[in-house]
């Protein structure tokens, strides 16, 4: 593959740009929300307004924009205005706390932030009189676009991705998943995030194709999800391995197992976790339809190593073979490992970032003779395959979203009352891991866990905040002081266990959601109750499968709305078995 420098790849990202909005009656959508469809004539309308809304307030080509809004049509309107004028959109989570979003600021020094908070509705923007976006500029130098990685308050790097790292990878995304211009990404990941961003909307501009975004995933909306695939002839489901996990617990295949059988659907793509081979099998022979594993982090922009369809790279359970770039395994002084043996993943080519914009020391910690080494521990196969086999640091990984525990673990410490945190992962089914956070008082105070809990809520991002708490009196440590994680998670592991005995819903709900008892209410849904998100829904089932000693069917799933919904179903289920 030919290396672009960034300097042609930014005119080739606008020369897409412009030939896919050139035609005024161009209505071939481009992107459909749940609010709104957005054509390629209403794209090209929209830029034109942002660009002279930019120029109003003073931004200039090399400039850095950041942006962080929950409108996706926003979102992706200002990413693709900001990079057709020669700025660089600093994409940030839009549900960040005060402080991460300081900090965030304060590395990526933007010259905007457009903001759902902000002092100016950003609906505003678009009441400028349209302008031409400024011919390109030659701006090597700068990044294409910059991205955060999963760190929190304390450690959040900014990826920075160059102009020609960006097509480079939309060039093996030709390659490998056959884009064009009829493609359909079902994609509701986010878009701060690279799997949402890159394999959506600047995919969907750079073929011609469209994205979708028809609703936020979640328990409540899986269903509707697959369906969607159907409803709006999608012809990729782009998914997080954790998604597909929930659509497996909660038997969606009885429902919805026809949606991905379509004539015009092709594959489901999956990424940003380990997708586990008993997950992978159950999904395809449930819904009939192929997945194709991708991995790869946002220090490559998207995706390097492929699991595809074709027989060389077709094993179920294997990462299976970089493309547009090599992969190999160093050991610890940077040399290859033998044959079959555990080594780094270390990956080479045109994808590579620029480096964590402003942070040298960082970027010079990951890079090696011009290999970025991605802390992911695996082997190669006898067949060629690479296989994951684990990750080299602490950090995690929930449901897709990557997490270092020693962060989480020095912003609880901050609250009031505590004397000591630590954090740490524990194993969470098809979700891959759980955040679990311990904390003892400091002397002279009395904690509760709901309360650590809102705190969390407060001070982290939502994705970030620990499924479980416990208040304990001290936590153990070594001789030398440290604190003794492997005995701290056995003693947590016998108190769940001891936790999962028959009991009320709402006492398991309690433990589940980390809130008060007495907040619970047969009324109680997941939109009026902290800490019920998907994730946490799966997990009181789960909690209720084992304390009552029944597994639910898919009906009794299907109408588990509210906790006296789940109050009646156990009775009436107790009932029937007694």
């Amino acid at each position: 593959m030919t290396q672009m420098t960034d300097a042609d790849a930014r005119r080739a990202l606008a020369a897409r740009f412009d030939a896919a909005t050139a035609a005024d009656g161009d209505t071939r959508p481009f992107l459909e929300t749940a609010h709104e469809c957005l054509s390629y004539r209403d794209l090209g309308e929209r830029v034109r307004r942002l660009t002279a809304a930019f120029a109003a307030r003073g931004l200039q080509p090399g400039d850095r924009a950041l942006v962080a809004t929950a409108d996706d049509a926003m979102a992706v309107s200002l990413f693709i205005a900001l990079l057709r004028s020669g700025c660089t959109p600093v994409m940030a989570d839009p549900a960040a706390s005060a402080e991460e979003r300081r900090v965030q600021v304060e590395i990526a020094a933007p010259a905007a932030v457009f903001v759902d908070a902000g002092p100016e509705p950003l609906a505003g923007l678009l009441d400028a009189a349209p302008v031409d976006p400024p011919p390109v500029q030659a701006l090597s130098s700068e990044a294409g676009v910059i991205v955060f990685t999963s760190g929190t308050t304390s450690e959040p790097k900014a990826v920075s991705l160059g102009c020609a790292a960006l097509v480079a990878q939309m060039r093996i995304f030709a390659d490998v998943y056959g884009f064009d211009g009829a493609t359909r990404l079902l994609n509701v990941l986010p878009l701060h995030h690279v799997d949402g961003l890159i394999r959506g909307p600047l995919a969907a501009l750079w073929f011609g194709g469209a994205v979708l975004r028809p609703l936020t995933f979640g328990p409540a909306t899986a269903g509707a999800w697959l369906q969607a695939a159907a409803d709006q002839a999608a012809t990729h489901l782009i998914a997080a391995p954790a998604m597909l996990g929930v659509a497996m617990r909660l038997k969606l295949g009885e429902r919805h197992g026809d949606a991905l059988r379509g004539p015009g659907f092709r594959f489901v793509i999956s990424s940003a976790d380990y997708l586990d081979a008993k997950l992978w099998a159950d999904f395809e022979a449930c819904f009939g339809a192929p997945v194709l594993n991708a991995y790869g982090l946002s220090e490559v922009v998207c995706d390097a190593v492929f699991a595809v369809p074709e027989p060389e790279t077709r094993r179920i359970g294997a990462l299976g073979r970089p493309v547009g770039c090599e992969a190999a395994l160093l050991d610890e002084a940077g040399k290859p490992v033998r044959a079959g043996a555990v080594g780094e993943l270390a990956l080479f080519g045109p994808t590579l970032m620029t480096g964590y914009f402003g942070a040298p020391d960082a970027t010079a910690a990951v890079m090696r003779d011009g290999w970025f080494m991605t802390g992911d521990y695996a082997r190669k196969a006898d067949d060629g395959l690479f296989e994951f086999v684990g990750r080299k640091k602490t950090k995690i990984v929930r449901a897709g979203v990557t997490i270092h525990p020693e962060s989480v673990a020095e912003a609880v410490l901050a609250m009031p009352g505590v004397g000591e945190a630590a954090a740490f992962g524990a194993p969470d089914g098809d979700f891959g891991e759980q955040l679990v956070c311990c904390v003892a008082p400091a002397a002279g105070h009395v904690l509760a866990e709901a309360d650590v809990a809102a705190f969390c809520r407060a001070h982290l991002a939502a994705e970030r905040v620990p499924n479980r708490f416990y208040v304990i009196d001290a936590l153990p440590r070594t001789a030398a002081g440290k604190i003794a994680l492997a005995e701290l998670a056995s003693s947590i592991s016998d108190a769940a266990a001891e936790a999962a005995a028959p009991g009320d819903v709402y006492r398991l709900a309690a433990e589940v959601f980390s809130v008060d008892l007495e907040s619970l209410t047969p009324d109680s849904t997941p939109f009026d109750t902290e800490g019920w998100d998907s994730l946490a829904h799966i997990a009181l089932i789960e909690r209720i499968e084992a304390a009552f000693g029944f597994e639910l069917s898919a009906v009794d799933i299907a109408g588990f709305g509210t906790l006296g919904d789940a109050e009646a179903i156990i009775e009436e289920t107790l009932a029937r078995a007694g």
